[in-house]
C-alpha cells in the first residue's frame, strides 16, 4: 500500500512537473501586453535663426527654429515644431548647459497630438560647435538622450489623454556668414503610447 501511494505520488508530480514546462514553453494562453513604440520626429524641412559669443570651447551659442516633416511610429503622419529654442551655455572648460524648449503638434489621421520638449536637470547633451576651423563658437550642438516629453493626444469622438516620458534630441546649427549649415533636428519621443 506504501508502494502503491509513492507510485501515484510521483505520478502527480511528474504531470505537474510536465504543465508547468509546457506552460513557460508557450502553452499558456495568457496574452502578451502590446509593446509600446517609439515616435521618431525626423525634420525635412527647416529654417533657423541664432545667435553666438565667446569662444567654441568657452562660451555660448543659441539657436531659435522651426522644423517640419514626417512623423512615424505608433501616430504616423506629419509634424511641425514652431518657436523651438535650443541654448548651450559653457563658462568654463568642462562645464556645459544645454536647455532647449521645442513645441511639436504631430497629424495622424483624426488624432492631433500638442506637447513639448525639453532638458530637464542636470541640462546635459550640449556642446559648442566650432565655426569654419576657428576658435570662435558657430552655433550649438544638441545630443540630448535624457529629455522629457509631455503630450495631449486627441483622436475625434474620444476624451483627450496627457502622455509624458522621456525623449532623444539631437541636432547641430552652425551659423556662417551667408548661409546656416547642421544637421536636421531629430526627436524620438521613447515607449509612445
Amino acid at each position: 500500500m506504501k508502494q502503491l501511494y509513492q507510485v501515484q505520488r510521483k505520478k502527480k508530480l511528474a504531470v505537474a512537473v510536465s504543465a508547468m514546462a509546457i506552460a513557460a514553453v508557450g502553452g499558456g494562453t495568457a496574452a502578451t501586453p502590446a509593446q509600446a513604440q517609439s515616435e521618431v520626429l525626423q525634420a525635412t524641412a527647416t529654417t533657423f535663426t541664432g545667435g553666438t559669443s565667446g569662444w567654441c570651447f568657452r562660451g555660448s551659442a543659441s539657436a531659435t527654429f522651426t522644423a517640419a516633416g514626417p512623423a512615424t511610429g505608433p501616430y504616423p503622419g506629419t509634424f511641425t515644431e514652431t518657436n523651438a529654442n535650443v541654448s548651450v551655455l559653457a563658462p568654463t572648460y568642462t562645464s556645459r548647459t544645454l536647455t532647449f524648449s521645442i513645441p511639436f503638434t504631430i497629424s495622424s489621421g483624426s488624432t492631433t497630438i500638442t506637447g513639448t520638449i525639453t532638458n530637464p536637470p542636470p541640462y546635459s547633451g550640449g556642446s559648442l560647435l566650432c565655426s569654419g576651423g576657428s576658435f570662435y563658437a558657430g552655433g550649438p550642438i544638441v545630443n540630448a538622450n535624457a529629455a522629457a516629453y509631455t503630450a495631449t493626444i486627441k483622436s475625434h469622438g474620444q476624451p483627450a489623454h496627457t502622455a509624458s516620458g522621456t525623449a532623444q534630441v539631437s541636432a547641430a546649427f552652425d551659423f556662417r556668414p551667408r548661409h546656416v549649415l547642421g544637421t536636421a533636428p531629430t526627436a524620438t519621443l521613447l515607449n509612445f503610447p
